[in-house]
C-alpha cells in the first residue's frame, strides 16, 4: 500500500500545493526529504511535524540538530507536548485513519508551514515517491517568509528596477527580464526525477 497526501503552502495565493504519493512505510523523516525536493527548498534549516496546531501540539522533529536550540524552543512554548523522533516515526502510524491532517515547519525564521492532508489511499504500490500533481512555483530558501515572496514577486513585476531591486534579482539568480516562474517554475518532471535519484538508490 501507500500514502496519496496534499502538502499546501499555507497563505500563499494562489495556492502552492503539490500531490504525491510516498510508500506506506515511510518515516516523517524521509517524508521531510520529499517535501524539500517537491517545494524547491535546499534543506538548509530545521524542521518539525505538528500532529495538531503549528508549534503548540505534538511534534515529530529531527533530534540530531543543536541542543541549545531545543532547550530554547522550550522555553518559548513550553515542553507540554510530547516529541516524536521523525526518523524512527511512521506516517502510517498517523495517517492510517488517524488524523485527518498535519502541519510541517520548515526554518523557524522564514516560518514556511505547510499543510498536509492525506487523501483516499491508492491502490498501487510505489517503490519510492511520485509528484502527480501541483500548481504554482514554490518559494526559495531566505526569502524572508511569504511576505517576502510577494514582495519579490512584485520588484519582478515592475518595468523600472531601481539599483537595490536589480541587485536583489540578481541574489536570487533571477535572470533580467525573466519571470519567477522562467527561474523557479514547477516542473513535475525534474521533480520526480530528483525524487528518483535521491529514493531509488
Amino acid at each position: 500500500m501507500a500514502h496519496k497526501l496534499k502538502i499546501e503552502l499555507a497563505y500563499s495565493e494562489p495556492k502552492i500545493y503539490r500531490t504525491v504519493i510516498v510508500p506506506e512505510n515511510f518515516s516523517f523523516h524521509q517524508l521531510h526529504i520529499v517535501i524539500q525536493i517537491i517545494m524547491n527548498w535546499n534543506d538548509s534549516h530545521i524542521y518539525q511535524f505538528n500532529l495538531g496546531a503549528p508549534y503548540v501540539s505534538d511534534a515529530v522533529k529531527l533530534f540530531d540538530f543543536d541542543d541549545d536550540f531545543d532547550d530554547d524552543f522550550d522555553d518559548i512554548f513550553g515542553n507540554r507536548y510530547s516529541n516524536f523522533d521523525s526518523d524512527k516515526t511512521l506516517i502510517s502510524d498517523y495517517f492510517n485513519g488517524r488524523l485527518k491532517k498535519i502541519n510541517y515547519i520548515y526554518d523557524f525564521g522564514d516560518d514556511w508551514i505547510h499543510i498536509i492532508k492525506p487523501l483516499k489511499k491508492p491502490t498501487e504500490e510505489v517503490l519510492f515517491p511520485v509528484c502527480i500533481k501541483g500548481e504554482n512555483a514554490a518559494p526559495i530558501d531566505d526569502i524572508g517568509g511569504i511576505s517576502g515572496f510577494y514582495d519579490l514577486l512584485e520588484i519582478i513585476d515592475k518595468k523600472r528596477k531601481n539599483s537595490d531591486e536589480r541587485d536583489m534579482l540578481e541574489w536570487y539568480g533571477i535572470p533580467k527580464g525573466k519571470s519567477y516562474e522562467d527561474s523557479f517554475g514547477f516542473d513535475i518532471d525534474a521533480i520526480n526525477q530528483n525524487l528518483a535519484d535521491v529514493f531509488d538508490a
